[in-house]
């Protein structure tokens, strides 16, 4: 069977926290009094790959004269919080409204 790569974007990182716990992909395990959260998909075979924030290639930069580079400005931030998912079945009907379709993808799956 055939994997499917889904772009989804969401307004923000909470939105996205959200969503994701809904559908079962958002986890909390607890090891000596210490929680942790992470991502997984746990009920088919895929992977997620939280992007979170990216930025445009517009930054300006020159050369100082320690010859290091100088941010005379800073890139701006694309709208929205990225996570990318991999799976070999369909991807939740709660994420659909989600699902983007970038001309470049800034990360892929190998």
């Amino acid at each position: 069977m055939a994997y499917t790569t889904y772009y989804l974007r969401f307004n923000s990182q909470e939105e996205a926290d959200t969503k994701l716990t809904e559908v079962g992909y958002k986890h909390e395990d607890t090891f000596n009094e210490e929680t942790r959260t992470y991502y997984a998909v746990k009920d088919q075979v895929g992977d997620i790959d939280v992007v979170g924030e990216i930025y445009n290639n517009d930054g300006v930069y020159e050369t100082g004269e320690d010859g290091m580079p100088v941010v005379v400005s800073e890139p701006t931030k694309k709208d929205g919080w990225h996570i990318n998912v991999i799976l070999q079945g369909a991807l939740p009907e709660a994420l659909e409204e989600f699902v983007v379709t970038p001309a470049n993808p800034y990360r892929v799956f190998a």
